[in-house]
């Protein structure tokens, strides 16, 4: 807010009374006392009016119990919703669509146009919101200023006043900010960078994995890897899940949710779903912050989970959700391994990349979301990164100092050095990407989880080099969804054949393949105005 500069409060001299009869002494506590009790009166009373007027709120405590993010109305959890989420029909993929970029790159394509984010309300409708007149300005639309007199036991104090309110449009920009009002602030939220490689499948698919989800919600309001199938009507969701880490597996499919701007307070389908895998991930918070209660190799889960919260709490700014994503974080920053700068699977022990690189990005997204992580947290990440690293202009990561790289490892690596502040035109950033588009997605090698973090890591760097990826990823993961109305796995995925589906199972693939057809409008592109600036560059007659 902005500030504005106030005079000096001007003492303003009562008349006192001449005589000191008895009516004299109780006219001048009249004017004096009587004025600042009747004052005080009105202003308590008042304010104990606009306090029962709030509904109440209560901070918790990480490991206390667990907050209510507002009632869940019986509209949206009946079985005329339940029935829609049943027969939901995701459709046939467009056989047209291009797998590889066949043009001239530095061409600025239609699907790549951004747009600005801009929330309003969860309205399905967007309008834009409108503008207004200053406040406290001469038009009589402005908000006209009024003075505030303090009173009290003592001299009396004038305030300068001026406070006021601006009217728009709701549809078309004014003067003096974004103005007051549902009919003048617009509707519906709107993410940056949508449009950005996605397609009409792509939306559909992703549509399709979240109806799936909300299926296979336990009751309790967590998913499992290993028992979802306790939801599953028929024998067509099979791939269980090898490994217990029911908070990697709720934080990964309520992430899916939170993509599309879905919150606990979001007026819609997916409202009780959302409430519901925030309150249990509160509820198993440990004083400590530790999110993995009972999870093997409990850092990967705690990692996913504080980065659901994160993701919750920046959508939301409650501050229940705030106060258990800041505990979370706290519990990362303490379990770094001090000597190598990494983390693996509990806390303190030597690091292992896989773990670091989600212990980063729930640390960036702490971060965005305005949270306090401290800056000597990265700089311990970057010693981790240089004991890993290899290849030309040190582009490539391993899994643990001297150990060969990986495709996943690397694309791990360099997501990571982008969020520790590398530039686009680093020569590591740029060896970094031949190398990921040198090894594509391959349907008859699947790796959900080098797609997700390459996808980020592309998706970053924007351009051509996106380009070239999103196809290829985009089409092979709309055309490997399960697609059938008639049965319970229709919308998901299946893990068989990908290199990390036994353990995760079909709740991590179809979770990793949603989140990565989501990123269109999850995340901004680190690098789009340098891409947009080579690409133009190029153009003008520089370099090829």
């Amino acid at each position: 807010m902005a500030e504005t500069a106030v005079r000096p409060a001007e003492v303003v001299q009562e008349p006192r009374a001449d005589d000191d009869t008895l009516a004299g002494r109780f006219m001048e506590w009249v004017r004096y006392e009587l004025v600042w009790y009747a004052g005080s009166f009105t202003l308590h009373l008042l304010g104990l009016s606009l306090l029962l007027l709030i509904p109440n709120t209560v901070m918790v405590c990480a490991g206390g119990d667990v907050p209510s993010f507002g009632e869940v109305t019986a509209e949206e959890t009946d079985n005329s919703k339940q029935q829609a989420f049943e027969n939901f029909e995701i459709g046939d993929p467009d056989e047209k669509q291009l797998t590889v970029a066949v043009f001239d790159p530095t061409i600025e394509k239609p699907d790549r146009e951004t747009v600005t984010e801009e929330y309003n309300n969860d309205d399905p409708v967007f309008e834009h919101r409108g503008g207004g007149t200053p406040a406290g300005s001469k038009d009589m639309v402005g908000g006209a200023g009024f003075s505030v007199i303090a009173y009290g036991p003592g001299v009396r104090l004038a305030g300068a006043g001026g406070v006021g309110t601006g009217l728009g449009t709701g549809t078309h920009p004014g003067r003096g900010g974004d103005g007051f009002g549902d009919g003048f602030k617009g509707r519906g939220h709107r993410k940056a960078a949508i449009g950005d490689g996605r397609t009409p499948d792509s939306d559909r698919a992703a549509t399709g994995a979240l109806v799936w989800l909300v299926r296979h919600q336990l009751p309790e309001g967590n998913w499992s890897l290993q028992h979802y199938t306790a939801r599953c009507k028929d024998g067509t969701c099979t791939g269980q899940g090898q490994v217990t880490a029911d908070a990697g597996a709720t934080a990964m499919s309520l992430l899916c949710f939170l993509a599309i701007g879905q919150t606990h307070k979001s007026k819609g389908p997916y409202r009780a779903t959302v409430t519901n895998a925030i309150n249990w991930l509160i509820k198993q918070q440990e004083p400590s912050g530790n999110l993995a209660k009972n999870c093997v190799q409990p850092m990967y889960s705690h990692a996913l989970a504080t980065i659901a919260l994160c993701e919750a709490y920046g959508l939301s700014g409650d501050p229940n959700i705030g106060h258990a994503a800041q505990g979370a974080v706290n519990y990362i920053i303490n379990a770094q391994n001090q000597k190598d700068g990494g983390w693996r699977y509990n806390p303190g022990d030597p690091g292992d990349t896989s773990v670091v690189g989600w212990q980063i990005m729930a640390l960036k997204s702490a971060q965005i979301a305005g949270l306090g992580v401290g800056g000597s947290i990265f700089a311990g990440t970057s010693k981790w990164l240089d004991s890993v690293q290899s290849g030309p202009y040190n582009s490539l990561y391993a899994y643990q100092p001297g150990q060969g790289h990986s495709n996943t490892m690397t694309s791990v690596g360099l997501l990571c050095r982008q969020y520790l502040g590398a530039k686009r035109a680093d020569p590591m950033m740029t060896e970094g990407t031949k190398y990921l588009l040198g090894n594509l997605p391959d349907a008859q090698m699947p790796n959900i989880y080098y797609w997700y973090y390459a996808s980020q890591v592309l998706h970053n760097m924007s351009g051509y080099e996106w380009d070239q990826w999103n196809r290829r990823m985009r089409k092979i993961l709309i055309d490997t969804q399960c697609r059938d109305s008639g049965t319970c796995a229709n919308g998901s995925w299946n893990p068989q054949g990908d290199l990390w589906g036994a353990r995760g199972g079909r709740v991590m693939q179809t979770a990793l393949s949603a989140l990565t057809l989501e990123i269109y409008y999850r995340i901004l592109p680190l690098f789009k105005d340098e891409a947009a600036a080579a690409a133009k560059h190029v153009m003008v007659g520089g370099e090829k």
